[in-house]
């Protein structure tokens, strides 16, 4: 076993500049036991993100956070137990929070930010301000493949939202939804302990 973890450490050393190990991990605002993050990523403003403990980021994510380090909560927050899948985007100009127990299938965009949209103004929509809305997933949710919320969006607890989803408003507590824009077509009834249709 201590072979095993001497020659995993060497080879993100030589191989994966560094990735997974311990002064790799300080570089972040805190980076939990057991977690880990897999080669290649492409990471921006990680001193200003925290990860929690037994959490795995697959490969090919894009972590970038270009929120104000001065603001105490501005950052990206993602807790314990989650299990984020590849190619997720997490672009973050105010507060990105992904609760406890998350799954996440691949190819998802979690973003808070937007361009601005003035097609009258001069300046180019890339270099017009940005509007800026946190985002909220909260503990045991499971956001399927291709998923891509939007800022200002809050995901329930335990919610479930289904694969190619464009989620543009808030999704309550144990509800599913699917679609784009993404509507709840599910909410989990604990008297009948089974997910019933709210369409009609």
């Amino acid at each position: 076993m201590l072979v095993k973890k001497v020659f995993r450490y060497i080879y993100r050393v030589v191989f994966q500049k560094g990735y997974g190990t311990i002064e790799w991990k300080n570089r972040f605002g805190g980076f939990g036991e057991n977690s880990d993050i897999s080669y290649p990523a492409i990471l921006q403003g990680v001193s200003n993100t925290y990860i929690g403990k037994n959490t795995t980021i697959l490969a090919n994510s894009r972590i970038q956070n270009y929120s104000d380090k001065k603001k105490s909560l501005d950052g990206i927050y993602i807790g314990d137990n989650c299990y984020l899948g590849f190619g997720l985007s997490l672009l973050n100009a105010s507060r990105i929070t992904i609760g406890n127990s998350v799954l996440m299938a691949s190819n998802i965009l979690i973003s808070s930010e937007n361009h601005g949209m003035n097609p009258e103004s001069e300046i180019p929509y890339m270099d017009q301000e940005l509007s800026v809305k946190d985002v909220i997933i909260k503990d045991g949710a499971w956001i399927g493949q291709n998923v891509c919320i939007l800022p200002g969006v809050t995901i329930g607890i335990k919610s479930i939202i289904g694969a190619g989803s464009i989620v543009t408003k808030d999704i309550p507590d144990y509800c599913m939804a699917v679609g784009n824009p993404a509507k709840v077509v599910k909410k989990y009834n604990f008297e009948t302990h089974k997910w019933e249709s709210v369409l009609k």
